[in-house]
């Protein structure tokens, strides 16, 4: 396995490297990971479909996980064992070519903690373990989500976070005994609703060796905590070693910007080998509202990942209109290729095909406004002439000069720099993003 890599990564156990040869992912961005519903990744796999694919187009286009893809290439993905456990049929992430992806496996904490699985921590977290060992090369240790108790506090067993937290160290305690694959990284959970129940949740899990950290609960994007927690483990040493960050349910394209900024701080000051992921579940979730990604947004305020609804009307059937919106797919589709005949059980007129073509097109869209983001920001941080994302360019710098001094009071200068940004001051829903 180690061939497949570049080699003289600086690893600790388990000693696997941390770049894919030939990554389509710059070395030095934040890697956006789309976690892929089961029943996508199933059906693409299958490549069964009942009428015609677009013109010019294989079923094997539609597996991004093959490295020879012509159409899409993607080197990262995500599935939770909070959908997939149960799942008994290959599909492109358990069949996947592993010299040319990573996967990184969700432990499915929030659906078991919400009861939206019928997965139960306790009776099930070594056959959750053992999943994650056989499926994922990263994964998140099994953890109890803190926002629902402030979000739905009846509909939710666990009363406050210090009833999580210990839930949550008891599976830690679990997974560290029992864990067998060497070839498995699993990140240790942060949670908290406040910066005092953070500081609590940190506290108590950082006595567990695992190699490397996960970003959740209600603070993951507002980057004055995300920094401060930066440098509290820079000073305990508790990113010495570690090869991982993975930040949970976010894929705004300021965030990914900053994250990208953040991971090339860690890299210059820090740890030279640690790379940043961030995952959504959106360009699936989508279908269940009926919406589409169109264009990414550059304004000098913000940057945003425009949506609108899917085009859906039985005047497309037959029409040979092009799709709107670019993407890989997108470019390659007509109307006709997605609008069919509609069907008793629903009120739109698509099939199970479109709605895969659909998907599809919603992570290659989103995948290409994030690339788009990193490089206009790339070229503007060059020429030092900002045009878009203002707060955000302020706070990338913010964070550049935050982790170089290693200082708590060089990021207290820069307080109103990352209350300016979108997570700055209002706390965003915490996990909700890790569910389909």
């Amino acid at each position: 396995m180690d061939a497949i890599f570049h080699i003289g990564e600086a690893m600790p156990y388990p000693k696997v490297p941390n770049h894919i040869v030939d990554d389509p992912t710059p070395r030095d961005q934040a890697i956006y990971v789309p976690s892929i519903s089961p029943g996508f990744a199933t059906a693409v796999h299958e490549g069964q479909w009942s009428r015609a694919l677009p013109k010019g187009i294989a079923a094997s286009d539609l597996n991004f996980l093959d490295s020879a893809n012509p159409l899409m290439r993607l080197s990262h993905a995500m599935t939770s064992a909070g959908q997939a456990l149960n799942q008994r049929k290959p599909c492109i992430i358990t069949e996947r070519d592993r010299s040319g992806t990573l996967i990184i496996g969700d432990s499915g904490g929030y659906q078991i903690a919400t009861g939206r699985s019928h997965i139960d921590g306790m009776r099930d977290r070594l056959r959750i373990l053992r999943w994650l060992e056989t499926t994922a090369d990263v994964a998140m240790t099994l953890d109890v989500p803190t926002f629902p108790v402030i979000k739905n506090p009846a509909q939710y067993r666990f009363k406050s976070t210090a009833e999580c937290l210990t839930e949550t160290l008891d599976h830690l305690k679990f997974f560290a005994a029992n864990r067998k694959n060497p070839h498995t990284r699993f990140l240790n959970v942060l949670q908290g609703n406040n910066q005092a129940e953070a500081d609590t949740w940190y506290d108590h899990v950082k006595t567990f060796d695992f190699e490397g950290w996960a970003f959740g609960g209600v603070l993951r994007n507002n980057f004055n905590e995300v920094c401060r927690r930066i440098l509290i483990m820079a000073d305990e040493g508790q990113l010495d070693g570690k090869n991982w960050i993975h930040v949970l349910g976010t894929c705004e394209l300021d965030t990914a910007v900053l994250l990208t900024a953040l991971q090339r701080a860690i890299n210059t000051h820090i740890n030279p080998n640690l790379r940043i992921s961030y995952d959504t579940s959106s360009p699936f979730r989508m279908l269940a509202f009926n919406s589409v990604y169109t264009l990414p947004s550059f304004t000098a305020k913000e940057l945003t990942m425009s949506t609108k609804a899917t085009p859906d009307d039985m005047r497309f059937i037959g029409s040979p209109v092009r799709w709107p919106w670019p993407s890989p797919i997108g470019d390659r589709m007509t109307m006709d290729d997605f609008c069919v005949p509609g069907h008793r059980h629903t009120r739109y007129y698509r099939d199970q095909l479109s709605e895969t073509l659909l998907a599809y097109h919603n992570v290659g869209a989103l995948c290409w406004g994030i690339t788009t983001a990193n490089r206009v920001f790339d070229a503007e941080c060059i020429s030092h002439d900002h045009t878009i994302g203002l707060p955000v360019g302020a706070a990338a710098k913010a964070i550049g000069e935050v982790i170089a001094s290693g200082s708590m009071q060089t990021l207290a200068n820069y307080a109103g720099t990352f209350a300016a940004l979108r997570h700055g001051k209002v706390p965003d829903g915490g996990d909700e993003e890790r569910i389909f």
